[in-house]
């Protein structure tokens, strides 16, 4: 019985480990900070009450880069709207961006996205530094808008 006990417990010890060194990424070869591209993305429908005008997508490069950006809020956006006239505006809490580049479809952040064509806009944003809550909200000068919400590891 004691065999039995022991053996049991040794094997249960032996599956168990050999489990904790695997997560969800292991099996698709992804970088690191592809990884934590992957871990942080948020896409929303950008809509003007029950219509939908676009589609966008972020990742907050603050976790994904954290040695190179740490002094503010960054973020990769990239998005499409359906009224290629219409313009867009990014705030971070309510609080409009100190940055905000256009990046071509082929740029320094497409190896952390699935997702670069010709037809979306890119853009690196940058915000002051905020709090552990982060509301992004995309509006356009259509009435449209979305809000995507980051929290922070503590």
């Amino acid at each position: 019985m004691k065999t039995f006990l022991f053996t049991t417990l040794l094997s249960a010890i032996v599956l168990f480990n050999g489990c904790t060194k695997q997560n969800a990424f292991n099996k698709f070869n992804l970088s690191k900070e592809k990884e934590l591209s992957e871990d942080t993305i948020e896409t929303l429908k950008i809509k003007d009450a029950n219509k939908t005008e676009g589609i966008v997508s972020v990742v907050y490069l603050n976790k994904v880069f954290p040695e190179l950006y740490k002094d503010n809020e960054y973020f990769y956006i990239y998005y499409y709207l359906k009224q290629k006239d219409a313009n867009i505006t990014f705030l971070l809490n309510d609080k409009p961006s100190m940055l905000q580049e256009e990046l071509p479809a082929q740029n320094r952040f497409s190896d952390l996205t699935s997702f670069n064509a010709p037809w979306s806009k890119y853009y690196i944003v940058g915000f002051k530094k905020e709090g552990n809550v982060l509301n992004l909200r995309v509006e356009t000068d259509k009435a449209a808008g979305a809000t995507l919400k980051f929290v922070k590891d503590k």
